[in-house]
């Protein structure tokens, strides 16, 4: 075992054992016997431990969950399932929960970039496995139910903890998973939407067209001069297609509009059609 690995197996003990405020420096230094300059060479702060632990109890968790995929069907519930439990059966093994409750309060950047960006790292991971096992006909509610189940989920774990329930873990994440199959039963039935899950290649798809809407409206304000309604419609248009999520319901009213206000004028006919069909096929997707 490296010295850096020793002193992370011997960090981990004493936040355990001591807790992590009641776990000093110097009590690091002393179980793992290294010296001062060594655990600074690899260690700036004690956030920096946590960082260390959390990122590769993480790794194994990914691995893990990659292994099951290869080992069984994708689309196979049981297989998802096994992939949720993963990431909780090492937490708890790991007893990695509280330390990941006490990285939120933590004044380190580097600490709150990583925690930031792998909570989205897993909210996007299972909306994507949720539309895997569950069909697309869920594929724009995956983000609500996912932000549901996660969300959810943390708040048992630390609700369990503070109350010294000790319950199983497994039991709240089964009973989540329960709660998470009537959810998407509901799903199905409701039209109402909290955060339209975005694919990458959605989100790529979107951010070219956007672009080529914006290119072809910028274009046509500078070669054509336009009656105020109509300039009024392809700024809102303009300004619209700028934000991160666009109304393309809202898009398409605004250029069947603009294509009737504007039918007498053959020089932009053409152009306008080329908007509505970018837009018509982002609405429709």
């Amino acid at each position: 075992m490296s010295k850096k690995e020793k002193i992370i197996e011997v960090a981990k003990q004493l936040f355990r054992t001591k807790g992590y405020h009641d776990t000093a420096i110097q009590d690091i230094l002393e179980h793992s016997r290294v010296s001062k300059g060594t655990f600074y060479n690899y260690f700036s702060t004690k956030s920096q431990l946590i960082l260390n632990i959390i990122q590769k109890v993480d790794a194994k968790v990914e691995e893990q969950q990659n292994l099951l995929l290869i080992e069984g069907n994708p689309y196979d519930k049981q297989i998802f399932y096994s992939q949720l439990r993963v990431k909780h059966s090492l937490y708890s093994t790991e007893k990695i929960s509280e330390l990941y409750n006490i990285s939120l309060g933590e004044n380190d950047e580097a600490l709150q970039k990583y925690m930031t960006e792998n909570h989205y790292k897993e909210l996007n991971w299972l909306a994507k496995r949720l539309i895997e096992v569950y069909g697309n006909e869920i594929e724009e509610s995956a983000m609500d139910l996912s932000t549901h189940f996660i969300g959810g989920l943390g708040y048992q774990f630390r609700y369990s903890d503070q109350m010294k329930l000790n319950l199983n873990s497994s039991d709240i994440l089964d009973y989540n998973i329960l709660r998470l199959e009537k959810n998407i039963e509901i799903t199905k039935q409701s039209n109402q939407i909290l955060f339209p899950y975005k694919s990458p290649s959605s989100v790529e798809n979107q951010e070219m067209s956007t672009n080529k809407i914006q290119k072809l409206l910028k274009k046509a304000i500078n070669d054509y001069e336009f009656p105020d309604e109509e300039k009024e419609i392809i700024s809102f248009i303009l300004d619209e297609t700028q934000n991160s999520y666009v109304r393309w319901g809202v898009c398409e009213g605004a250029i069947r509009q603009l294509k009737i206000l504007s039918s007498s004028k053959s020089n932009n006919e053409q152009l306008f059609n080329e908007v509505f069909n970018i837009i018509y096929k982002q609405k429709n997707k």
